[in-house]
């Protein structure tokens, strides 16, 4: 079977959104990349979401996951382009876990993040609950492109609270966040095997030649139900949805910088032409500066044509 990967990096032109879009119509399977078929697949095995976990965190305790707290997919989820579809899990000793798939950046992302961990954290205590109580937050984002562009040679991030000055100094750990950047770890290769086993399938677990080479088990039991969730009328359904909604979202982006260009030269030549019509004739008068506001493309050629030959500003505007 071929490799197929929804999510992988394209430019934003209109032949990348064509591409995009018939990949979408022409797939045979169910890409881990797609955060629907990743929701699905580790709400429904949380002992594989425990494993993937405690790959990210190594060299953490290891965590067994006790109940994942939001297992739904909502009609509304699958549209939009910065819909987050996240897991929200809690452990055996009440620790709260955020764990999602972002499928490609848009700003304040970083900011985003930030605040679903610390709002995580503060929607722990109830009425009399003291701050004793509070389990730590763990945030884990697996994002399928690339946040610290500037630094090449690392790919598996993990944020605490630590002083500027003395780093290995910690307020607690009630606050953590991972970021695993796949696509640089895929190229890196050096993350712990159980890691980069995960890193692997979730970004070619339609490509049997690199999945024979997996030998982790758990993604080896990962890949047997994936096989099993395409059977899954409405999960596939779903699941296209998903995909053709990032393709639109990203169809309608380019419109909108193809319009944005466009305006952006035709306010260009408003500009020049008003200043060529005031270095000959003098200053605009007003009944001028308005057609000039509201000229069409067509228009700015002709009148800029005019204003060759025109001896006196009326005779630009014919």
């Amino acid at each position: 079977m071929s490799s197929f990967n929804p999510f992988s990096s394209q430019g934003s032109s209109a032949e990348g959104v064509a591409h995009r879009r018939e990949r979408v119509r022409h797939s045979h399977g169910l890409s881990l990349c797609n955060d629907v078929v990743f929701k699905a697949l580790f709400s429904r095995h949380p002992h594989l979401l425990s494993d993937l976990i405690n790959a990210v965190r190594q060299p953490a305790a290891p965590i067994t996951v006790q109940r994942i707290l939001n297992p739904t997919i909502l009609p509304q989820d699958l549209e939009g382009k910065h819909i987050v579809l996240d897991i929200l899990a809690e452990d055996a000793d009440g620790q709260r876990l955020g764990i999602e798939m972002q499928l490609q950046p848009f700003r304040h992302w970083p900011q985003r993040n930030v605040y679903g961990v610390a709002r995580s954290l503060a929607g722990q205590l109830k009425a009399g609950q003291g701050y004793r109580d509070l389990k730590p937050a763990i945030g884990i984002s697996l994002l399928a492109h690339d946040l610290f562009t500037e630094h090449s040679a690392k790919a598996n991030w993990h944020f605490t609270l630590r002083d500027s000055q003395y780093p290995h100094i910690q307020l607690e750990q009630v606050l953590q966040v991972h970021i695993i950047e796949l696509r640089k770890a895929e190229g890196l290769r050096t993350l712990p095997e159980p890691l980069l086993a995960w890193t692997t399938c979730m970004l070619n677990n339609l490509d049997e030649a690199a999945m024979t080479a997996i030998t982790h088990p758990p993604v080896q039991e990962a890949l047997t139900h994936l096989q099993t969730l395409y059977s899954d009328e409405e999960l596939r359904l779903m699941a296209e949805r998903r995909e053709q909604a990032l393709v639109d979202a990203e169809d309608m982006l380019d419109q909108a910088r193809y319009e944005g260009e466009q305006k952006g030269q035709q306010h260009g030549q408003i500009q020049l032409l008003a200043r060529l019509l005031e270095h000959k004739f003098g200053p605009l008068p007003p009944q001028y500066q308005a057609q000039l506001s509201r000229a069409s493309a067509d228009q700015l050629q002709n009148w800029s044509l005019n204003l060759l030959d025109a001896q006196r500003v009326e005779n630009v505007f014919l």
